[in-house]
């Protein structure tokens, strides 16, 4: 499976069958599915109507699905910052991220969590395997520039099947965006002088009840 901005290609590999399915601009809007339920509907009826039978399949996410940023430093704190910085970019409030590490730094790789996760539970709820899910860098570097699939191109990802289930890696899933470090060290320097103040308060407090009982006997 090809997922593309617009929707996604299934090859279907004993047919030879490339079939199209199209996001609906009333479910599907700016990558984000708007109405699961609707989704889900038109995912059963586009298998039954193309009688395509239960398979293994492997995801291939295209360039246009994906957020990506290489980031050239191997300093860990800048790396922090420098990937905060760009997830505060990614327009989505639920997120899947990957860090790959490289040559020089790493690269953040994020997909819109509410899209991979909706697609991948529809198809197996129709009894599908999905093997994994990979960004279009896991396939040859000759297919990086693909915006569809053809007969040939499917071919030779057929032909990747077995790598492309072991080189398929878990996103990070994250409701949250990842906090910089130096937020986090300045959140924990901010606590400590609101306990001594507490401390304080319910000092005084103690004092002021012991002077009231003394000054009622």
């Amino acid at each position: 499976m090809f997922l593309r901005r617009d929707g996604l290609d299934f090859y279907e590999d004993k047919s030879g069958r490339i079939l199209l399915f199209p996001f609906s601009r009333e479910v599907v809007s700016s990558m984000e599915i708007i109405n699961v339920e609707e989704f889900r509907k038109q995912i059963k009826a586009f298998i039954e109507a193309n009688r395509v039978l239960a398979a293994d399949i492997i995801i291939v996410l295209s360039a246009d699905v994906l957020f990506e940023k290489d980031i050239q430093t191997q300093d860990p704190n800048i790396q922090v910052q420098e990937t905060q910085k760009f997830l505060d970019l990614v327009p989505f409030d639920s997120i899947s991220t990957k860090v790959i590490p490289g040559q020089g730094g790493v690269r953040i790789i994020a997909v819109n969590r509410n899209l991979v996760d909706v697609l991948k539970a529809s198809f197996e709820e129709m009894e599908f395997l999905v093997d994994g899910m990979v960004p279009y860098e896991a396939l040859d570097q000759t297919l990086w520039g693909i915006n569809s699939l053809n007969i040939e191109t499917s071919k030779t990802i057929v032909g990747q099947f077995d790598s492309l289930k072991e080189a398929s890696f878990d996103f990070e899933r994250s409701e949250n965006k990842i906090a910089p470090k130096a937020d986090l060290q300045k959140d924990t320097k901010g606590k400590i002088p609101r306990v001594y103040f507490m401390l304080g308060v319910f000092v005084l407090l103690l004092v002021i009840l012991a002077f009231l009982i003394l000054t009622s006997v």
